[in-house]
């Protein structure tokens, strides 16, 4: 991060948990463009101002300009929840950021700064247990396998995680061995080692994964992200 920025993480309150995977800050010191990286979650942003959006699921890169002064808190959404949280199918927002009054309703988007406004809004909402138990099952097994367990045919469940999430399973899995890889590799872990443990077949699978992703290569991506503190690494710079 530039000088002057600050980004934090924190749990949700024990209530909000079926719904939201963390909360969020972010204040920026000097104006920049933020590489924003598919994370597979939604989020309800907060601006200091007032203004509410929403961000689907995104399977892509997008490069968000930030004024200096920007200030905003997010509300993390876990996959499972974003068409019963928006009330809207899940592919209508994905790798889209939406004025919260066009989701929402003028009037109900200006309660959702306020913290009972979000309270009563986040515990409304019931995520749906086939897809809460399909995006478990996809993070580890192969979409025939998920499937099977859940009873379904592949065809349903792509439309379930389509209509429910926002992202069909192939895609879906795409970002979640993505985030395995970035969370193991910031970690500090060698480059290749993490690869392997996220489930990539060699090098050259991870940089077309990451490219298609984030628009640069793995190496690129962990020093942009960290900077001097990511260290040489053993992995060759992708041609």
């Amino acid at each position: 991060m530039n000088e002057g920025d600050i980004y934090r993480e924190w749990a949700p309150p024990p209530a909000w948990r079926h719904v939201v995977a963390c909360c969020w800050e972010q204040r920026v010191g000097a104006e920049r463009v933020q590489r924003v990286v598919p994370d597979g979650h939604a989020d309800l942003l907060v601006h200091d101002s007032g203004t509410v959006e929403v961000v689907g699921l995104a399977d892509q890169v997008a490069l968000t300009a930030l004024p200096r002064g920007t200030w905003i808190h997010g509300v993390r959404i876990r996959p499972e929840a974003v068409a019963a949280a928006f009330g809207v199918p899940a592919w209508e927002l994905t790798n889209l950021t939406v004025p919260g009054d066009d989701v929402f309703g003028s009037r109900r988007a200006r309660h959702l700064p306020d913290r009972q406004g979000l309270d009563e809004w986040l515990m409304s909402i019931e995520p749906d247990p086939r897809t809460a138990a399909a995006t478990r099952l996809l993070a580890s097994r192969p979409v025939g396998a998920a499937a099977d367990e859940l009873g379904i045919t592949i065809r349903q469940l792509r439309r379930v995680l389509t209509a429910s999430v926002g992202l069909a399973p192939k895609p879906y899995q795409r970002v979640v061995r993505f985030q395995r890889f970035l969370a193991a590799a910031e970690r500090g872990q060698g480059l290749a080692a993490a690869a392997a443990d996220a489930g990539y077949a060699d090098q050259a699978h991870l940089t077309r994964d990451v490219r298609a992703l984030t628009g640069v290569t793995p190496r690129q991506l962990l020093e942009e992200r960290l900077g001097p503190a990511f260290p040489p690494g053993d992995l060759p710079t992708a041609r």
